[in-house]
């Protein structure tokens, strides 16, 4: 018997995949993806897991498939640099917000309101129309699609990938430099030998100390993946088991606006939550609208690397947090919440950001943690850490800490870490 061509059975499998997957939206009344720019977008996660499920594997396998029909070379030239480039010159001069959704403008009308060369602005948009930004349904004429129509109504969509233009993109290009003028410090996370450094002569969190509207710009880009199903804070809800712990208090440190605490406070009607920052992060908190946890959540200002005030806390929680620091100052912070903590009933709860093993995870979601991992190598020289490293990071911050578990988030890219306190 032949051998049955890979060819063929991985689209044979697609096919069967992309039939599962429609019925799987329509039997929770989700209607089918489109490009058009009015038609109803899909919401995968009330789809449920197992769609959510298919749709991973459906990624993961016309990605293969696409790869298969190119040659090494192609392959290799499909990652371009210059895909930013009309990304930031359409948000630098405010195209997005020159046409008007459910308008058109012409080439002209828009070299006429920017200023640029008519033949600039025309090369400038085509070339983000290939990344499905703008649609030209007659000649000359510039329409909305759906990305392009997010970019101009989110402000943080535009932001983040100005932040990647301006703030990622140059530090990136300096990471081979550092790394070859510091080797030795090479994934160390001092920050004072990163990509970041080299490009801006100062640190990231003394630019944005330096520049407040940059600062603004940040923030607003670090929210932009907040209805990223990979980034969803619901995760954390769903992925540790809170109840346990009834009317208990949790402290948020590091918690920014509360985001985490508003969320599980909803999923959690017993929880007391306590969010901790910098107090210029905390002026900018908005009020907690939720009726039902504006009586459980408070506010308090607080540096990770001052003793911990809080006492007898549940749980003490980080998210995101120590993938920007090295181990001596993530043990500092560990150390710090000592003070606060009672033996045998508190523990630390760490979500951060984790590189799988290769073939853990579907590529085109490794790929997603690879990235975020770069990105923290560019701005800070620093990296991801892996169960191992958990475990040598809590044993370095003393004795007192019993490691209960290390696991990956499904359909998130989080690592939980727990680790109760059982005093020295």
């Amino acid at each position: 018997m032949a051998n049955t061509s890979h060819l063929i059975e991985l689209a044979s499998t697609i096919q069967s995949q992309v039939t599962e997957f429609h019925k799987l939206l329509a039997a929770s009344g989700q209607p089918d993806p489109s490009l058009e720019l009015n038609a109803p977008s899909p919401d995968f996660a009330a789809a449920g897991v197992q769609a959510q499920d298919v749709r991973s594997k459906l990624l993961d396998q016309i990605d293969e498939l696409h790869d298969l029909l190119l040659t090494p070379m192609e392959m290799l030239l499909g990652t371009t640099p210059t895909d930013l480039v009309s990304r930031h010159t359409l948000d630098r001069f405010q195209i997005y917000q020159k046409i008007p959704v459910g308008e058109t403008r012409t080439y002209t009308q828009l070299a006429e309101a920017t200023g640029l060369p008519l033949t600039v602005i025309r090369r400038l948009i085509r070339h983000a129309m290939t990344q499905r930004i703008f649609t030209e349904p007659t000649p000359g004429i510039v329409a909305h699609t759906p990305a392009s129509k997010l970019l101009t109504e989110d402000v943080s969509a535009r932001d983040y990938w100005g932040t990647m233009s301006e703030i990622v993109f140059p530090a990136a290009s300096q990471t081979a430099n550092a790394l070859s003028k510091w080797p030795e410090e090479s994934g160390l996370q001092t920050k004072e030998t990163s990509g970041f450094y080299l490009a801006k002569g100062k640190t990231v969190y003394q630019l944005l100390e330096d520049e407040p509207e940059t600062h603004k710009r940040y923030d607003s880009a670090m929210s932009a993946n907040r209805n990223n199903m990979l980034f969803s804070v619901d995760h954390i809800a769903r992925g540790f088991g809170w109840q346990p712990f009834g009317n208990g208090t949790i402290v948020d440190i590091a918690g920014g606006i509360g985001t985490v605490s508003r969320s599980l406070a909803k999923h959690f009607p017993d929880l007391n939550f306590i969010v901790q920052d910098r107090p210029e992060v905390l002026a900018v908190a908005p009020a907690i609208e939720d009726e039902s946890s504006k009586a459980r959540i408070t506010f308090m200002e607080h540096d990770m690397f001052t003793p911990q005030p809080v006492k007898d806390a549940d749980v003490y929680f980080f998210r995101r947090v120590f993938m920007e620091w090295d181990d001596d100052k993530a043990v500092q912070i560990l150390r710090n919440l000592t003070h606060g903590m009672t033996p045998g009933k508190s523990r630390v709860v760490i979500a951060d950001f984790y590189v799988p093993e290769p073939g853990e995870a579907p590529l085109w979601i490794e790929r997603k943690f690879r990235n975020s991992d770069m990105l923290t190598l560019v701005l800070s020289n620093g990296g991801s850490r892996d169960r191992e490293a958990w475990i040598k990071l809590f044993a370095k911050a003393g004795s007192g800490f019993v490691v209960k578990s290390v696991k990956p988030l499904k359909n998130s890219d989080m690592m939980i870490t727990e680790a109760l306190w059982q005093g020295e």
